[in-house]
């Protein structure tokens, strides 16, 4: 289905089941488990980041599971704290793990404005926005730095143990990115317009960092 059918068809098949998710689970994250982020950068720049990770043993409340096809699935733990962790899998291997932060929630007075919002604001593709004080780049930028249209996937909630499906959710979704030299590292902010069904929309603001396995104590 396209992102058009999507946003204004209305006609929003629910993702299929996903078999053996409670063993699918990578890093050896599962529900009901923790998760522990090393802070040791708001030390070190406290003043060059956005928003902060959050501190202490997070536990892990809720699990998403997107697969975008062609063997690649988002795997992303919600924490207890407004933060979720996010790894991303090719196969059996790791690409990538970001964690995020909720920053701000829209909620749009109708759903006509949802509908606007999606197809036409300028935190959903621009080639660059400012938010928070800071100057973010759009990370997909096509030549000619035109405005393009957001990503389009759906997400299935598990929660409890063993995780049980719980709800599902289409997001429309862009990220931008600033560079940190204080830390040589990226700083993220993701933009999603979050579609749970009839008369529950949402825009969500998150801003992140990519980490990698050093960076995390998983119990």
């Amino acid at each position: 289905m396209s992102l058009i059918d999507k946003l204004f068809g209305r006609t929003r098949a629910a993702p299929p089941p996903v078999s053996g998710v409670a063993t699918s689970m990578p890093l050896g994250l599962r529900m009901g488990g923790r998760v522990h982020f090393d802070r040791m950068m708001y030390r070190v720049a406290p003043r060059a980041l956005s928003a902060e990770l959050p501190a202490g043993d997070q536990g892990i409340e809720c699990y998403g599971h997107i697969d975008l096809g062609d063997g690649c699935v988002m795997h992303r733990f919600y924490l207890e704290d407004d933060a979720y962790l996010q790894v991303m899998t090719v196969g059996q291997s790791v690409e990538s793990i970001k964690a995020f932060v909720f920053h701000e929630t829209v909620n749009p007075p109708t759903l006509a404005a949802f509908r606007e919002f999606v197809a036409s604001h300028p935190h959903l593709g621009a080639d660059a926005v400012d938010y928070a004080g800071r100057r973010w780049s759009r990370v997909t930028s096509p030549e000619g730095g035109q405005k393009i249209p957001p990503m389009a996937f759906d997400e299935v909630l598990y929660r409890g143990v063993p995780p049980r499906r719980d709800d599902s959710l289409t997001h429309y979704a862009m990220v931008y990115a600033r560079d940190v030299p204080q830390l040589e590292r990226e700083e993220l902010l993701l933009v999603t317009a979050e579609d749970s069904g009839p008369n529950q929309y949402c825009v969500t603001y998150a801003i992140g960092l990519d980490l990698s396995e050093a960076d995390l104590d998983i119990t």
